[in-house]
């Protein structure tokens, strides 16, 4: 794949030639790693003077990826960790389009076992012939790029309401499948670390009890005036109305672990339970009478469907890291795998961003012919592509980087 690494480099020079990096502050305190191709993180521990130092050795260097700390260090290029000394750090979250369970995935991602060869269509992550564990072919599109969105926003709302950090926040897309949420403000920075778990804590609802906004008045569940909630509270009650409201017998029966039949007799007193719920504030026992000391089948049911709701409206996993040490792409920079790049966007433009339009870092004008190893259909630059499997194309230069950079296709001839 020389000749593919030297084709993409030319192009990723000829980027940072013409767009100055603005990102991050204070580069002088972080720490940077820079990847090779195929491999995101190849070193790490170097440190630059200035934003003009950092953007000159993007330009001489061109790592096809480039990370930074959250951190901020006295000295940020000395290893092993502890000898950089922390001053500080910001909270970064991140959120993976790969990571979320859309239907979407059916259509553009596919799985092969390698020690029985079986394959399919979507996210398997073991073979269901053998057992072994799958590898996976992910790719992405609108419409999980879409949902990847709602989590940030879901994300703010929790920092704006909960917390009310409302200051130094910053937004960019990943240039790949994601976001990035940085918090840069005193108060996040003088964080401890058992401070820092305690949020994720929240954030994840770890260790939350499942009926702790709620209180057993005898057979029922007694919940706060509507006016009076706030916090999570608020949030699993507004998730139920709108759960009952739309009426999805098959959502309710996952939800709730019940069958769908017991899910449709459920919705057909939809408007019992909602005036239950909003005017008397109680959680009805709907499958039957039960004894305050004894766990009932509606207990079973609404502690299900309670589960489920926090797990849905849970604004980041808990897998995020905590980590202080670890670098994340930096804003503006290209992916190489994508040739996109990790678009900084305002609160404002995520609203309607698309980063398979607004984050494609070059144009159409140029074509290249390539030959496609295996491609689903794509969306880049408002055009569609593919499918695509052991054929030669003439594409436009960003779709040919998009496949280039994942290994996905290579230049015709070569």
């Amino acid at each position: 794949m020389a000749g593919e690494q030297e084709f993409l480099q030319q192009h990723f020079r000829k980027f940072y030639s013409e767009h100055k990096v603005n990102e991050p502050p204070e580069p002088a305190s972080r720490e940077f790693g820079i990847g090779s191709f195929g491999q995101k993180i190849s070193r790490r521990h170097l440190a630059f003077k200035s934003l003009h130092d950092f953007n000159s050795f993007l330009r001489q260097e061109v790592p096809f990826f480039v990370s930074y700390s959250s951190a901020l260090y006295k000295f940020p290029e000395r290893r092993p960790m502890p000898a950089k000394e922390m001053l500080a750090a910001d909270l970064v979250y991140e959120f993976d389009a790969d990571d979320l369970p859309t239907a979407c995935k059916q259509q553009h991602d596919s799985w092969k076992c390698p020690k029985c060869g079986r394959q399919g269509k979507g996210r398997q992550l073991m073979c269901d012939e053998c057992g072994t564990q799958a590898i996976l072919e992910e790719w992405f599109c609108p419409q999980c790029l879409g949902e990847a969105r709602k989590k940030v926003f879901n994300l703010l709302e929790f920092l704006q309401d909960d917390f009310g950090f409302s200051e130094g926040i910053a937004i960019n897309f990943s240039g790949r499948a994601g976001y990035h949420v940085h918090v840069r403000n005193k108060e996040v920075r003088s964080l401890s670390p058992s401070a820092r778990i305690e949020l994720i804590d929240y954030l994840t609802a770890n260790s939350l009890s499942i009926f702790s906004h709620f209180r057993k008045e005898g057979e029922l569940f007694a919940i706060t005036k509507k006016s009076e909630r706030s916090g999570w509270g608020r949030r699993i009650m507004s998730s139920i109305t709108e759960l009952l409201e739309e009426g999805d017998a098959s959502k309710i029966a996952v939800f709730g672990s019940i069958t769908t039949s017991q899910a449709k007799r459920l919705l057909s007193e939809k408007e019992m339970l909602l005036k239950s719920i909003n005017e008397r504030g109680v959680l009805p026992a709907f499958f039957g009478r039960a004894s305050p000391s004894k766990e009932s089948q509606s207990d079973k049911f609404w502690q299900s469907f309670i589960q489920s709701v926090i797990e849905r409206i849970s604004p980041i996993d808990r897998q995020t890291s905590i980590d202080v040490s670890k670098i994340v792409r930096v804003p503006e920079t290209i992916h190489g795998e994508t040739g996109l790049v990790a678009k900084t966007v305002s609160i404002d433009e995520l609203k309607g961003f698309d980063p398979l339009v607004g984050a494609v870092g070059f144009g159409p004008n140029q074509t290249v012919k390539v030959f496609i190893i295996k491609a689903p259909r794509f969306h880049l630059a408002g055009e569609s592509f593919g499918p695509f499997e052991n054929q030669e194309a003439e594409l436009p230069l960003n779709a040919a980087i998009f496949l280039l950079g994942r290994a996905s296709a290579r230049l015709a001839g070569s």
